[in-house]
């Protein structure tokens, strides 16, 4: 126990000291369209990555656990946010042909900050990045969350007109509770629904329904976990709106073009 508690605490020291020496970075995977055949990239989720070295990378699932335990994430959240607001600022100045969308993870941590909204909106302002352009991807757990600060952040960011995406979805115990309560605008599909389609029937039957009721909420459906073609062309057939994963694109660090929507072929 002594030397996994010495362990943790190394590693803790290393996260801090890499963040406050720039070392981490942001990569970016392609969120596609999926109501059409080729791939019109429409948006983009960031995603933090803590480089080594040697070339690798830590793994997402063991330095967020240390900075949601050392009280770093809240500004690693911050750091994200505005950074991904300089992207969708350099983007409109690359002269994108159409408006592109990049998400964000968000701790729950970070919703009971008091000035969380007012911060994301100081980025917003900063860059010009129009609102509409950003989402926030939030936990169930932010979703049970019921303090007032929590609430006070969401219906602040539904009036600024930044979207909020349920992260997750299908492996919580009341996610259908929150498509009614919850000011959000879109959900995402968890992998480990998508994994088996069109091949495992309970999964189809349920993904199915799911995009049939947040269709009719109004909601987006985006999936992730996307590896396959046959995965893509049923959720494309039952009406899923987006895709995500890497049968259209692994994360990667931003080049001068990489966050540009693809054009239409010429034949469209």
């Amino acid at each position: 126990m002594f030397n996994a508690v010495r362990s943790m605490m190394a590693d803790s020291a290393e996260l801090t000291r890499a963040f406050e020496n720039g070392d981490l970075l942001l990569h970016y995977q392609p969120q596609v369209d999926a109501s059409y055949c080729w791939p019109k990239v429409i948006g983009y989720e960031a995603l933090l990555r803590w480089p080594l070295p040697d070339g690798s990378f830590v793994p997402p699932d063991r330095f967020i656990p240390i900075a949601e335990n050392n009280g770093l994430v809240a500004a690693l959240d911050l750091w994200v946010i505005a950074s991904v607001c300089d992207e969708l600022a350099r983007v409109k100045a690359d002269g994108a042909p159409r408006s592109v969308g990049i998400s964000a993870n968000v701790s729950t941590a970070q919703f009971g900050q008091r000035s969380f909204a007012k911060s994301v909106a100081d980025s917003l302002t900063r860059t010009g990045v129009d609102p509409a352009h950003l989402t926030l991807e939030i936990t169930e757990r932010t979703a049970l969350d019921r303090n007032e600060v929590t609430l006070r952040n969401i219906q602040a960011f539904r009036e600024m007109g930044v979207s909020l995406s349920l992260d997750d979805f299908g492996t919580g115990y009341s996610s259908l509770l929150h498509l009614k309560t919850l000011p959000i605008q879109e959900i995402k599909l968890d992998r480990s629904l998508v994994s088996d389609l069109p091949q495992q029937q309970r999964d189809a039957v349920i993904v199915s329904a799911t995009i049939g009721l947040a269709s009719a909420l109004g909601l987006r459906v985006i999936a992730e976990g996307v590896e396959v073609a046959s995965q893509a062309n049923w959720l494309r057939e039952n009406g899923c709106h987006l895709i995500q994963g890497f049968l259209y694109g692994r994360p990667a660090a931003r080049k001068r073009d990489a966050i540009t929507p693809l054009p239409a072929p010429a034949n469209r």
